[in-house]
This record gives structure tokens, C-alpha cells and sequence, in this order.
């Protein structure tokens, strides 16, 4: 009620002067300051989405440095001036479960775990990067703080996990700590990562929460890298092979590098007196930077080619050294300075490899929150005032801010030079980054709709389809929209004619690509970074504005277009003897799409399979979109398109080998068997397509074709009038020849791929009439078939 009182803010601040004179090292006062302010000091005038690289957070209002002591908040102790800076035993928050899940969700969709971040500090940064990396945005959700307060850390655009989502003005991380443990003695530091079901801290130290995330999500199968560079390990971030050279390496950096903000922070507070201890420290810290300059001039990264999460740490402080520390700490005077690591060349393998990272992570960097660190010296002064009614002023409070643009244009240059880059990181091809039944799968792949898919609830009119990478799927998928809805027996069109309200109209909408309903896609098109909405933007335009629950709201019979294969990825209820259980799926988690499992085992509903021959594929692929960096036979930028397709069990490729591909779809065939299987091959429906568009047309069960309906079908699905239309159809389709496979490569290069062929698909009964179009005795007859139509 004071701030109601008649009493001026003079007054007012009159009797803070005697408060602070009489009960300044008082602790059992302490906690009285934070109810004597009308308002928290020091907010931030700017989210941190609203700041740009130009953003100077000095000229804002000073806050108060605080901790919590036994629950409340109260000055940090440690910024005293006299000798009462003790702040006491401070608490330790370890998680002590067993295991972790991170794909549990909470009834609402939301994640079950959360994390809380401050840009401004690198450990925490390091946290949010290895949840980008490791593919656990969807898993883990996260609110990212807009600087620090007189209530710590504050996140002005309230908080999006329970209990606080749909509270309203600005939110504390203080509230997190007191929640967890209502009596905490801690300072209020960022990352947090919090359980939303128990509503307690797992933990708030950086680097248990970064081994964490990697450990429980390769426990867990649900790994899928965000990989720019492609030098992630199948093991993820903390390979078990690893751990105690990336735990030593840990030491060994956290006794110098990592020491240097907390060595920072004692210069600034003892105002450069008695500096000696930091002195010492820095010293160790340039020293440490040599030898690590040393060592990146042999190895591409800490531990050798692949990353690590230890890379992932540093990285936080290497990105903050010329932006933050050395001007801050006032150590550019120090006489073992040799100068910057981003804008000079003191350090020219430290500059190599802080480039490199910064193409896998600048995804994850909010740089502009550098430089809230910057407002550190005033805050000093302002609690000191704030304690004893002293006015004080650091020197380091007017140190020139450095230039961040020229600062991430360094980081933008091209990184020359690195031992072994561009080499494989794991295998002759480099990891897969996600891999369901031994292939790799797309950047937009979900498990999550993915165990929907497998678990549909099939009816017996259902249509799958299942093609592989450039075997012919738009115009499969084409086709069928022309037979089923488009045209009718007049060769007219229908009122569902290019209808894009319903999926797989205008190409088809891979169920893997969708969000499973509406609901998880506004929580996550609201939760998730700019990266991830970006890209899901992307996809939206490709696939539609579609999702899961789209899918099954067709009308009969529905149609379900993908490139996922074989019985472990297929929906379970095309085969016969199909179980509950699904002991044979590929893909991790229970999710359950709403419907009660039917108990027989007699298998439902269509498959289409699409095949083509290998060759023809392998070209198709490596023209998509854009030729790649690294050619046919590779270079410094990866093994090359070839060497990719031949690595049958390594391929990274999206949805793996295409060798494998027809295998699992081969394997799919025999187990449901010829009435409810049809095999296409791409070839035939070039060289006799009325043919095989009355096959198609007998096997889904529809009137007898008439010469009309057939003919403008013919029309529509025709590859000139397809390019005519835009959008997907011209994007997708190349040229769509017979045989165009002998245009590039060399005999031997393809007499090696012949071999693979054979030794792969040798016993394959879907993938024996592919060899004629496979070699050039063969393709004499086809070529000229295919000319004169």
C-alpha cells in the first residue's frame, strides 16, 4: 500500500537512504527491498527479437543483481562492498529419475519438458543449439529470456509451458526456482530444463542438461539431426566411445576458458583493484587459446572430425570473445594479449573453426543478445547504490561496445583451410540423420505421424501408395487423381477438378511431412524458432496447408501417397497376420491416433508400388533441383552423387538407398500378394500408358474405362501439359525419358553399379524386369518405341 501513500518519490527516496544506511548488510532485511520498489528495476526496454546488431542495452535503466535465500529474493551478496559477500550454500538441482522421455506430451499436445535460456549466456546458448542439432524442438519446447531485471532474468512476452501458459505481463525465471523448491538458497541463472507434469527443475547446470538431451535421445531412437555440415555421428552429440575424452577435455577447458566470464565479472566488481587472481586466470586463458589453435590446425574439430558436444560449449565462448569479453574485462591492455580470434589473424585455426561452427549453428544464435553483458558495470553500481546509498562508476561501464555486424560478417566468410574439411564424418558418405528400417529419412520426417500412418485404421477401398525418390510419384499420384475424382466417363471434368481442399490434389501430401492435427501445428507454429516455422513454410507449399487428420477426412476411397516402404513403415493393417502390438514397427513411441485397434488379422485396403529402372533414378536425383556440390564423383564437398547411391547401407540420401528402396518393397509385395498389389513400373507406363492406365483403372475396382474418360486422362497426365500447370508438377518433373542414364558416367562406373544390383536385388521378383532397361542392348528397341510415340 506504500506506493498509495500521500508521500513523495523524494520522500520516499529519503527513507530508502536511511533503510540502506541502518540495514544495508542486514541479511534478515534483505528480502524487504524487493516489496519496497514500486516497480522491478531494470526491465529491458527491448525484446530481445526486437534488438539489432546495432542495439546499445546500456542506455537502458539499471537493474538490481539478486539471487534467492531460502526462497526470496534478495541482492546478490557478491557485489557488496564491504565483506559480507558470502551468498551462502547454494543448491544443486539433479534430476533423480531414471530416465527421461522426451516424447511425452502433456494432455494439451505440449511437450512434457521445457527449457529456459538467456542469449546472453553461452552455456545456455550451447543448451538451445544442441536441442536445434539433435532434431528435439518438437520434444522440447523453450522460451528464450529478453535480458536480466531486479527479479533476474525476465521474459517480457510471458511464458508458453505449464503452470504459467496464459498468465498475463512479464514472467520471472525466479518463479521456476521457487516453484521447484519454495525454500532455494541459488542464483537465478539460465538454462533451466524443467519437468511441466512434476513442476520441478531436472536440472540447471549446462552441461548435465546438453549430455542429457544427446544420451536420452539416442536412447530413445529419436534422434534426427539438424546437420548442416553433415559431422554429426550416428551416436549423436556425446558418443559413448567419447564420453571420457570429452569429460577430460570438459575439465580441462572449465579450469580455463570457461573461466573467463566468471573471472571477468571479479575485474569489473573489484573495479581492476587486487587483480592479480585474474590476471593469473587470463593468463591461463590465452595460453589455452594457443594450444587450442595448436591442435585445431591438426584436427577439424576437438575430438576429430566428428562434432561433439564439447565443440558445441566452446563454441559460445569463441563467438563471445572479441564481441563481449576482451573489451569488457578490460583485457585487450593485457600484456599476453596477442589480439582477436574473429577479426585479426592472432588465432587462425581458432577463426577457421569458430567460422565452421557458425554455419551448423547460426540457425540456433540470437547474436543482438550479446550484448546485454554489457549492462553489467551499471548494475553493479546500481545495487551497490542500492545497498549503501553509494554512487559509484565503473570504468568498464563506458568501454567501447565492438562492432557486431563486422563481427558476423567475419563469421560469415568461408572457412579455408580446416584439416579434413568436407571429408566424411562417419562412413564414405557421411551419417545418415535420421534412419527408420536401416534408410534415411527427410528433415521433415515425423515420428509422430509417422505411428499414425502405421497404426491407420484401413478400410478395404483405401488406396496406399508407395514410390520411390524420383520413380514417378506425382504422376502416379496424378493419375489416380485423374481416374478417381476428376474426370468423368464424357472425359469431362468434375467439380472436384484441381480442388486443392482435399490433399494429394495438386501432388501429393506425404502423411511423414504433416503435423498430426491442427492443434499440435498452432502450438508448434507458436512455440517453435523462426528456423523451424520457416521451414515449415516451406513445406506448406509443397504439400499444402494439410495435416494428418486431413488425411483420414477424405472421402472413399482416400488415397495416401508416400515414399516410405516395406511392412515396418507401411500401415500394419495392409498384411495379414497384422498385431496389436507391432512388434515389427519402425518407428519409436506410443501415439495414439483416436481409434480402437480392430482385433483380426486379415489385412485391409490397396498398395500401388511405383518402381523405375535404377539408373534413370540415380540421374533424376542427382539433377533435383539443383546439381550437387560435390558432382558425380565427389571433391572436397562429399563423396559425390555416385558413391552416395551405391552405399547400400549407408546411404544418406532421403529415404536411403534405392537398391534398398525396391528390396523392402519387394518384400512388402510378397507379403500381401497379387489381388491386392499393383506393381508399376515407370518404363511400361511410358512406352504403352492406355495399357497400364487400364490396369490401374481394373485394380481400383472402377467402372470399365471409356475411350472418352481415357483419352483426356491421357491429356491431363501428359508430361508437357503437367510442366504447363506450375507449381509442384513443373518443379518435380525433369525430363522423364527412357534411358537417359546413358548420357553421364562412364562403362565402369556403371558396370560397378550393375554389380551392386545383382548383389542386392539378385532374388528380387519386382526388380527382374528393371535389367532391360538397365543396359544398352536393351534400351535399343525401348528408345525407338519411345521416340515414334
Amino acid at each position: 500500500k506504500w506506493s498509495q501513500s500521500p508521500l513523495t518519490k523524494e520522500q520516499w527516496n529519503q527513507f530508502d537512504c536511511v533503510f540502506n544506511k541502518v540495514l544495508g548488510d542486514a541479511e534478515i532485511a534483505d528480502p524487504l527491498r524487493f516489496f519496497q520498489y514500486e516497480n522491478v528495476p531494470g526491465l529491458p526496454e527491448l525484446a530481445t527479437g526486437e534488438c539489432d546488431l546495432d542495439t546499445d542495452p546500456r542506455t537502458w535503466k539499471p537493474y538490481l543483481l539478486v539471487m534467492l535465500r531460502d526462497g526470496m529474493i534478495v541482492p546478490d551478496p557478491y557485489f557488496r562492498l564491504s565483506g559480507n559477500d558470502d551468498r551462502g550454500e547454494l543448491m544443486e538441482f539433479k534430476y533423480d529419475k531414471p530416465q527421461l522421455s522426451f516424447d511425452e506430451c502433456n494432455s494439451d499436445g505440449s511437450p512434457r519438458y521445457h527449457l529456459f535460456v538467456s542469449e546472453s549466456c553461452p552455456t545456455a546458448s550451447a543448451v538451445s543449439a544442441a536441442r536445434k542439432l539433435l532434431g528435439l524442438e518438437s520434444m522440447i519446447s523453450i522460451d528464450r529470456a529478453d535480458g536480466e531485471s531486479g527479479a533476474g532474468p525476465v521474459f517480457l512476452n510471458v511464458c508458453s509451458c505449464s503452470p504459467w501458459k496464459g498468465s498475463s505481463g512479464p514472467f520471472w525465471l525466479y518463479q521456476v526456482y521457487q516453484l521447484s523448491n519454495p525454500s532455494a538458497t541459488t542464483l537465478i541463472t539460465a538454462p533451466v530444463l524443467w519437468d511441466t507434469v512434476e513442476q520441478k527443475i531436472v536440472s540447471n547446470d549446462a552441461w548435465e542438461i546438453l549430455k542429457l538431451m544427446s544420451q536420452e535421445a539416442k536412447q530413445s531412437d529419436l534422434i534426427s539431426y539438424n546437420d548442416a555440415l553433415g559431422v554429426i555421428p550416428k551416436e549423436g552429440l556425446c558418443p559413448g566411445d567419447q564420453m571420457e575424452a570429452i569429460e577430460k577435455m570438459y575439465s580441462d577447458l572449465s579450469s580455463s576458458i570457461f573461466t573467463i566470464e566468471a573471472s571477468g565479472v571479479e575485474f569489473i566488481a573489484k573495479a581492476g583493484k587486487d587483480g592479480s587472481r585474474v590476471d593469473d586466470n587470463f593468463d591461463r586463458i590465452l595460453a589455452k587459446l594457443q594450444e587450442l589453435n595448436d591442435l585445431l590446425g591438426k584436427k577439424r574439430f576437438l575430438l576429430g572430425n566428428n562434432l561433439t558436444v564439447i565443440d558445441v560449449f566452446l563454441a559460445m565462448f569463441l563467438f563471445r570473445f572479441d564481441a563481449c569479453y576482451t573489451p569488457l574485462f578490460g583485457r585487450s591492455n593485457h600484456e599476453a594479449f596477442n589480439g582477436s580470434i574473429l577479426t585479426d589473424d592472432s588465432y587462425p585455426n581458432l577463426k577457421g573453426y569458430s567460422r565452421e561452427l557458425y554455419q551448423e549453428l547460426k540457425s540456433t544464435l540470437k547474436i543482438q543478445g550479446f550484448r546485454q553483458i554489457f549492462r553489467l558495470p551499471n548494475a553493479i553500481s546500481f545495487t551497490r547504490q542500492e545497498i549503501h546509498s553509494i554512487e559509484t562508476s565503473l570504468p568498464s561501464a563506458t568501454v567501447p561496445i565492438p562492432d557486431l555486424n563486422q563481427i558476423v560478417a567475419s563469421l560469415e566468410e568461408p572457412a579455408t583451410g580446416r584439416p579434413l574439411m568436407g571429408a566424411p564424418s562417419n562412413t564414405p558418405n557421411s551419417a545418415p540423420k535420421i534412419v527408420r528400417d536401416g534408410m534415411a529419412m527427410p528433415m521433415w520426417f515425423r515420428d509422430d505421424t509417422m505411428k499414425l500412418y502405421r497404426d491407420l485404421d484401413l478400410r478395404d477401398d483405401d488406396i496406399i501408395l508407395s514410390s520411390g525418390v524420383k520413380m514417378g510419384t506425382t504422376w502416379v499420384t496424378k493419375i489416380l487423381n485423374s481416374l478417381l475424382y476428376d474426370f468423368d466417363d464424357d472425359g469431362k471434368t468434375t467439380s472436384a477438378y484441381m480442388d486443392n481442399s482435399f490433399p494429394n490434389r495438386l501432388g501429393q501430401t506425404y502423411p511423414d511431412a504433416l503435423f498430426p492435427s491442427r492443434e499440435v501445428k498452432r502450438h508448434e507454429m507458436a512455440t517453435r524458432d523462426e528456423e523451424f516455422v520457416k521451414r515449415m513454410k516451406m513445406l506448406k507449399s509443397n504439400f499444402g496447408d494439410f495435416v494428418f487428420d486431413d488425411l483420414l477426412n477424405q472421402p472413399s476411397p482416400r488415397l495416401f501417397s508416400s515414399h516410405v516402404c516395406g511392412k515396418k513403415l507401411l500401415p500394419k493393417k495392409l498384411f495379414d497376420g497384422w498385431k496389436d502390438d507391432d512388434d515389427d514397427c519402425a518407428i519409436d513411441g506410443d501415439v495414439s491416433n483416436g481409434h480402437k485397434a480392430v482385433t483380426m488379422n486379415k489385412g485391409k485396403g490397396r498398395l500401388i508400388i511405383v518402381v523405375r529402372n535404377l539408373k534413370d533414378t540415380l540421374v533424376s536425383l542427382h539433377h533435383f533441383r539443383y546439381v550437387p556440390k560435390d558432382g558425380w564423383y565427389g571433391n572436397e564437398h562429399g563423396p559425390g552423387s555416385f558413391a552416395r547411391a551405391i552405399d547400400v547401407e549407408n546411404c544418406p540420401n532421403a529415404f536411403g538407398s534405392s537398391f534398398m528402396w525396391v528390396k523392402r518393397s519387394g518384400e512388402a509385395v510378397d507379403a500381401i500378394g497379387p489381388e491386392r498389389v499393383l506393381v508399376l513400373r515407370y518404363e511400361e507406363l511410358k512406352l504403352d500408358f492406355d495399357t497400364q492406365l487400364q490396369r490401374i483403372n481394373e485394380f481400383l475396382g472402377l467402372p470399365k474405362l471409356t475411350d472418352a474418360k481415357a483419352k483426356a486422362v491421357s491429356a491431363e497426365c501428359a508430361a508437357k501439359t503437367m510442366k504447363k500447370n506450375g507449381g509442384r508438377f513443373k518443379m518435380i518433373i525433369r525430363k522423364g525419358v527412357v534411358g537417359d542414364w546413358q548420357n553421364y558416367l562412364d562403362d565402369e562406373k556403371w558396370e560397378e553399379f550393375d554389380r551392386v544390383f545383382d548383389e542386392v536385388l539378385g532374388s528380387v521378383d519386382i526388380a527382374e524386369p528393371l535389367r532391360q532397361y538397365q543396359s544398352k542392348e536393351g534400351l535399343d528397341e525401348i528408345i525407338a518405341a519411345q521416340e515414334s510415340s
